[in-house]
């Protein structure tokens, strides 16, 4: 099918900057991107990922990182920072990234 149909948009320089370099290094360019959205989007009927809010303050996920981090004398073992990644991406829920670290420390 032929391309005739035309979007515009305004974004925040810095953030089409950062995507324009991260799409670069996928091999992509920023309109080949949105297109692979927009098809998601149809394939799926909505959003092709999840939407939410996450539960806990980020100020209170950085409290939770330091005082473990306070345990090991000020580092915090990949293993932790790797939960705490999850539960930033929205793949584990608050409870779990703290009920799996505080295990590494029993």
């Amino acid at each position: 099918m032929k391309k005739t149909e035309l979007i515009h948009t305004r974004i925040e320089p810095q953030i089409k900057k950062e995507c324009d370099k991260i799409f670069h290094e996928l091999g992509m360019t920023t309109s080949f991107a949105v297109t692979l959205f927009l098809n998601q989007v149809v394939l799926h009927k909505g959003l092709p990922f999840d939407v939410s809010i996450p539960s806990q303050d980020i100020n209170e996920t950085i409290s939770f990182a330091e005082s473990i981090n306070s345990i090991d004398g000020g580092k915090a073992s990949n293993k932790t920072k790797d939960l705490i990644s999850l539960y930033l991406q929205g793949k584990i829920d608050y409870e779990t990234m703290q009920f799996a670290i505080g295990r590494q420390h029993k």
